[in-house]
């Protein structure tokens, strides 16, 4: 049947789309840019891959775009490596077994500050104790976290930032003591000491003095354990600032190569070190955008692989996606299970091979079980029902994803080569490049959700006015914190000074890792033995961190402050002033509405008024402290002056909004002298009107 009509023209759809605009230009309506700085097409051909060389490229083979596995192993198709975000070893473990038993194939185990910059949280007063994660002191609390669990079955993946020797020695001996040939090890004990630089602008030893540490790791790997991971890059911290998909592709090249020429220096050539290197990316909203950056950066790495001669199996990357914590809201957080599973989605279909699908209650409070479950099960039920496991790049051959993967690729090399010219990642860092990058994305973000160009459902559109808060069951830091220097104590008292000796002399003589392997066994804890292999270093240079960011905090810092007033008070009423039957302008009304409910003003509704009197003593009965006038256009000229003035008469303070942009300044003029103290349309900076206006009220934010 198709045979009997000739198929149009891209040509000719485009004249009719302009046709159908009545005037507006075809690239103002039907292009969007991105962020990222690509401009999206309203449809894609095949005209639009035709020069990209890698298409056909089969899975398995270089450039490793459609993933790196030649066949496609249902089984294991990724790595269900959920975090765990306990501080407690005693929680973290009855936790961690109860999830295997119930699909995890992975473990992740996030730590606390402490632990990764491995520091005495004694001696450290801006140091927290179980702050972002586990607090693991010695092997033998290692041993306990991981009670139960088969190093050989299941990989361990530790994000250990810069006390990788000690927990690499400690998961060594671990496995020895289960049994477990150091040659089969998995998983990942990598150091990423760029990463956490950028998260907290300063660390305790230089990168050169970290670098050497990684350095022996790294060999040790190379000789002893050949899959295991010594090397972590992450973009999280770019992500979570509020990065696009570009600079976070790029960021990560970038020290993907630092660490690569830091192990060179070393005498450790790619080929040893490559092997060792584990990748992390942040997976935001923009579910095609994601897709691609994954493919992308296997890309990106092949080619900068490729650059260094390594042969075409020694070019795979191996990704760890985790849902974006930028993404994520306090209110209505029962919405972040449908965030994490279009996330966790374009993780899959992007081909990670291991990931975190965050809990929704992440930003709250420490998760409990019924959490864990649900983002577990939304891995499990991707897998097992929706079959994503049984097909290798399910997005693979889309004219748009292949056409938006070779953009991302594209321009993340640009600016990859950007920062090699400026000396590296490191020197990049140290002049705050990417910092002013990032801030100036972030920044065009929140603009973004600021005037409602982008949504987050429940927060800046759509809220849930009687959304009931959940139990936030806090922990206490503080305590937990005096317990770990009570149990630290305990731990150096039964180490004697001679094991402390004798450690010192090792990594002056031996393999520091081996030398780290010994000690542990004889109970050093963590501190004390990077205390030991770092005497004298100095504390790295400070740069300007990237800050840890969401979407919603300011919404939801105005909506907290404001709910607390209320609270407190009693008061921020909003009252709707309706002109007239409001079924000739429901949409507007329900626009105003959801104005002031998003920065948590309690909304009065109304069915209308038939005179602008009436309007104005029902606002004035209702004693409200805002009171909006919502009515057509051409009812406004004749009615709402008369509303305004007498609500203004009798109740001076008010603040009279309009619903609506007058149609010039004679109208407007006109409004404000009867009263009229602002206007709310399409186009309003939603946040900023809301803050000044409940600071105008008395809200302290």
């Amino acid at each position: 049947m198709f045979e009997e009509f000739e198929p149009p023209s891209y040509e000719e759809w485009v004249a009719e789309v302009e046709r159908l605009l009545k005037g507006i230009p075809f690239e103002e309506r039907m292009l969007t840019k991105t962020v990222e700085g690509i401009t999206l097409k309203p449809i894609y051909r095949k005209e639009d891959i035709a020069d990209i060389p890698h298409l056909h490229a089969p899975s398995g083979f270089p450039p490793y775009v459609r993933g790196n596995q030649a066949v496609y192993h249902n089984s294991h198709a990724w790595e269900i490596a959920q975090e765990i975000k306990y501080p407690d070893i005693t929680a973290f473990n009855s936790a961690l077994r109860h999830d295997i038993e119930r699909g995890l194939t992975g473990v992740t185990m996030p730590l606390d500050s402490a632990t990764k910059l491995g520091l005495d949280p004694e001696n450290n007063d801006n140091i927290m104790a179980g702050d972002d994660g586990l607090s693991i002191l010695s092997l033998n609390e290692l041993e306990m976290a991981l009670e139960g669990v088969d190093t050989a079955e299941f990989p361990i993946f530790i994000d250990c930032g810069i006390s990788g020797l000690p927990l690499l020695g400690s998961y060594v001996r671990l496995a020895e003591k289960q049994g477990v040939d150091r040659g089969r090890l998995g998983g990942s004990i990598g150091m990423d000491p760029l990463g956490l630089l950028v998260a907290n602008g300063k660390l305790p030893v230089d990168v050169e003095s970290l670098y050497d540490e990684m350095a022996d790791m790294t060999a040790w790997a190379f000789e002893h354990a050949p899959y295991l991971g010594t090397i972590s890059i992450h973009g999280e911290a770019y992500n979570n600032g509020g990065a696009s998909a570009v600079q976070e592709l790029a960021y990560v090249a970038a020290t993907a190569v630092a660490y690569m020429r830091a192990m060179e220096k070393r005498s450790i050539d790619p080929g040893k070190s490559v092997p060792h290197f584990r990748f992390s990316f942040g997976i935001g909203a923009n579910f095609f955008m994601e897709i691609s950056k994954l493919r992308a950066a296997r890309l990106i790495w092949n080619k900068i692989t490729e650059k260094c001669g390594l042969a075409d199996d020694k070019r795979k990357i191996h990704i760890h996606a985790r849902t974006s914590n930028y993404t994520k809201t306090c209110y209505d957080p029962y919405v972040n299970i449908l965030r994490t599973t279009t996330e966790t989605f374009s993780a899959i279909a992007g081909g990670a091979d291991s990931i975190h699908s965050a809990t929704f209650d992440e930003q709250i409070r420490p998760s409990d079980e019924f959490a864990r479950r649900i983002a577990r099960n939304v891995q499990l039920i991707l897998k097992e029902e929706s079959h994503l496991a049984q097909i290798m790049d399910p997005a693979g051959g889309s004219w748009y994803i292949e056409h938006l993967t070779n953009e991302l690729a594209r321009e993340s090399w640009k600016q990859f080569t950007g920062i090699e010219k400026m000396g590296g990642m490191y020197q990049a860092l140290l002049d705050g490049y990417p910092q002013s990058e990032v801030a100036m994305i972030a920044e065009e973000r929140a603009n973004g959700y600021a005037f409602r160009k982008s949504t987050i459902v429940g927060t800046n559109k759509y809220p849930n006015p009687e959304e009931e808060k959940l139990n936030p069951h806090p922990f206490d830091y503080m305590q937990f914190k005096k317990k770990r220097i009570d149990d630290l104590k305990k731990i150096r008292d039964r180490v004697s000074q001679d094991d402390r000796d004798k450690f010192s002399k090792n990594i002056q003589a031996a393999s520091v890792t081996e030398a780290v392997i010994d000690a542990v066994d004889r109970g050093l804890p963590i501190a004390d033995i990077l205390h030991l292999i770092r005497k004298d270093k100095k504390p790295s240079a400070s740069i300007t961190p990237i800050p840890k960011l969401r979407a919603s905090q300011q919404y939801e810092k105005l909506r907290h402050a404001v709910e607390k007033q209320r609270e407190e008070k009693g008061d921020m009423k909003v009252f709707m002033a309706a002109l007239g039957p409001v079924r000739k302008y429901m949409p507007r009304l329900d626009f105003s509405a959801s104005f002031f409910e998003v920065g948590g003003f309690e909304v009065i509704p109304t069915l209308g008024y038939d005179s602008a009197e009436d309007a104005a003593h029902a606002a004035l009965d209702e004693d409200a402290d805002i009171v909006v006038i919502c009515g057509l256009d051409n009812s406004y000229p004749g009615m709402a002056p008369i509303t305004a003035s007498a609500v203004k008469k009798e109740k001076p303070d008010a603040i009279i909004i309009m619903a609506g942009l007058p149609a010039d300044d004679g109208l407007k003029k006109k409004y404000e002298d009867a009263g009229v103290d602002r206007f709310i349309h399409l186009r309003s900076n939603v946040l900023q009107t809301l803050t000044e206006i409940a600071s105008r009220l008395g809200v302290t934010l």
